[in-house]
């Protein structure tokens, strides 16, 4: 008979403002980074730490498959600003979990939606790139993304150039129903890094 399943969880998603990481800086990343983008630029998140507090297992949320459960989306805003007009290209970083996502915690997983993008002001949509930068795929209003990946600003078919970037970026931890049992305090943690790239 369970009373209380645990005393409490702590959930954290850090994000990181890289601009210019080695690949030996990243952890977890396994990816030849690509170009450094003009480090003049400057990269900021609405909050850079993301606690999701101590949360019982019956806090959590049904997520989208009935063997998750979710600690629930957060959002926060990303604004890049540079002195001069580039290509806002950016990729993302951090530890990969088995089903390709970022890695939370020993066994969870982030679910990461960038949403809302706009280039001095004006709404662009986003593409997937190769590390290289080559486009690849359709445009679309909205990318779910995985560590590795890389994604531009882009309007019909071709990169937007700007001066200013700022996307809202939609965070949800997920965790197999079977990882929320536990008997002792849990910490579980992610490393979000979102870097532009040339």
């Amino acid at each position: 008979m369970n009373r209380f399943i645990t005393t409490g969880l702590l959930w954290g998603v850090l994000i990181y403002p890289g601009v210019a990481m080695a690949d030996s800086e990243i952890p977890g990343a396994g990816i030849q980074p690509a170009l450094p983008a003009d480090t003049r630029c400057s990269l900021s998140a609405g909050a850079p730490v993301i606690d999701y507090g101590s949360q019982s297992r019956g806090q959590l949320q049904a997520g989208d498959n009935p063997q998750a459960l979710s600690l629930g989306k957060r959002t926060l805003m990303v604004n890049i600003g540079c002195p001069f007009p580039q290509n806002m290209r950016l990729a993302l970083r951090g530890a990969q979990g088995v089903n390709g996502d970022l890695l939370h915690g020993d066994r969870g997983s982030v679910n990461v939606l960038v949403l809302d993008a706009q280039v001095d002001g004006q709404a662009v949509l986003l593409s997937r790139t190769t590390p290289d930068g080559v486009l690849q795929g359709g445009a679309e209003t909205g990318l779910r993304l995985q560590p590795g990946n890389n994604f531009a600003a882009t309007q019909n078919g071709h990169f937007v150039q700007g001066k200013s970037f700022t996307a809202r970026i939609e965070i949800e931890p997920v965790f197999p129903e079977s990882a929320t049992r536990v008997s002792a305090r849990q910490t579980s943690e992610s490393l979000l890094i979102l870097e532009l790239v040339k």
